[in-house]
């Protein structure tokens, strides 16, 4: 037990304080001792509480809802477009993006593959035909001892040479007068656009399948228009119109086709978007076929769609062959060989074993703008 204090007095006045008094309760004189009491505690084992901010009352939390999904199982219908050519040229790049593919309204059914597999591609020289000419070689003649049969032989020998030399300058004239004859039909069958590169043969394969869009009634491909693309017969031409930027679209023709020689003619209108025209082959689907592309700003490319997948097989290259406002496209397939002709001049030659056969179409790209025409003039497929 602690000891009790002794009770304290005021020192001014007398009067008796408590511990607790720090002023005298009759003077109000400050009591020595008392004027830094120690402030009131806490209670023990009671802990500060910090309360939160306000929160937001309780409830469902946000969602946000994804785009709408096409529904599944749904194929898709958009193909990328092919790429643009090279920073700094003329056709402009694409930025990424997806654009639709809007094919026309084609045939119904496919007929079988007429075509059986083709020989190995032959890569030797020049046949080796006789010379047209080339003079049989003649015989030599006896001397006989008789003065008489020295005389007849002699005569007759000359005559026989001479007859050979008729013969022979005959031949020579009719050998010059034939080959003037091939030379003059060669030169009036073969185009002459173009300024450039190495002329084309002209082509002889039995025709395929042709089409130059004189009767519409008689085409197999179709017309059709919607907010997107427009096919139409006009005049004698198969026109195809691209509403929106950046798109793909083609028109397949009929029949399954390989080792063969395609070709086409088309004109481009002054009133055009920057556009390519173009030829679609070994299409087995909207996903898979090759797309060999001019553009009317003098570049071509051919690339391959695998699996919806853009593969660049001869990239956008300029070529001074190529006219802005009218060309004609050739392409030659032979096996896995692929080569490419505009106006009549090859361009380049490559080989991709990817597809070897399958259906063949027009087409046409849209750039940067809407309103890409191209008006085809005919096409023509030959084997080769």
């Amino acid at each position: 037990m602690s000891e009790p204090q002794s009770p304290t007095f005021c020192a001014q006045c007398g009067r008796k304080l408590s511990p607790e008094d720090r002023f005298c309760p009759e003077c109000g004189t400050r009591v020595p001792g008392n004027s830094a009491a120690t402030p009131p505690q806490p209670p023990t084992g009671v802990p500060t509480v910090v309360l939160p901010p306000d929160q937001p009352p309780a409830g469902v939390p946000t969602v946000v809802l994804p785009p709408n999904q096409p529904p599944a199982g749904v194929p898709p219908t958009v193909v990328l477009p092919p790429t643009q050519p090279p920073v700094g040229s003329s056709p402009p790049q694409s930025p990424p993006g997806v654009p639709p593919v809007i094919p026309p309204v084609q045939s119904v059914g496919t007929p079988p593959d007429p075509f059986l597999p083709p020989p190995p591609p032959a890569y030797g020289g020049l046949s080796t035909h006789p010379s047209p000419l080339q003079i049989p070689s003649t015989t030599g003649m006896t001397a006989q001892r008789s003065n008489n049969w020295l005389v007849w032989g002699l005569v007759g020998g000359g005559g026989c040479l001479l007859l050979i030399f008729i013969v022979t300058c005959v031949a020579i004239l009719l050998s010059i007068s034939m080959f003037n004859t091939v030379s003059e039909d060669l030169i009036s069958t073969s185009p002459t656009t173009g300024s450039s590169g190495a002329v084309a043969p002209v082509t002889d394969g039995q025709v395929l399948f042709r089409d130059d869009f004189e009767d519409p009634q008689a085409s197999n491909l179709g017309e059709r228009e919607d907010r997107s693309s427009r096919y139409a017969y006009d005049q004698g031409n198969y026109v195809i119109e691209v509403k929106q930027s950046e798109m793909l679209v083609w028109a397949l023709v009929e029949g399954t086709y390989r080792d063969v020689v395609i070709e086409t003619s088309y004109s481009v209108p002054a009133n055009s978007a920057n556009v390519a025209a173009g030829l679609i082959f070994h299409y087995q689907d909207s996903n898979n076929f090759y797309l060999f592309s001019v553009s009317n700003d003098g570049y071509y490319a051919l690339e391959l769609l695998k699996d919806d997948q853009w593969v660049t097989l001869i990239d956008w290259t300029k070529h001074n062959v190529i006219n802005a406002a009218k060309n004609r496209l050739r392409v030659v397939l032979n096996g896995d060989e692929i080569t490419l002709f505009v106006n009549d001049r090859q361009l380049e030659k490559t080989r991709d074993p990817t597809f070897t056969s399958g259906e063949i179409g027009l087409a046409v790209t849209s750039f940067d703008k809407a309103g890409a025409i191209v008006r085809y003039d005919e096409i023509t497929i030959r084997k080769r």
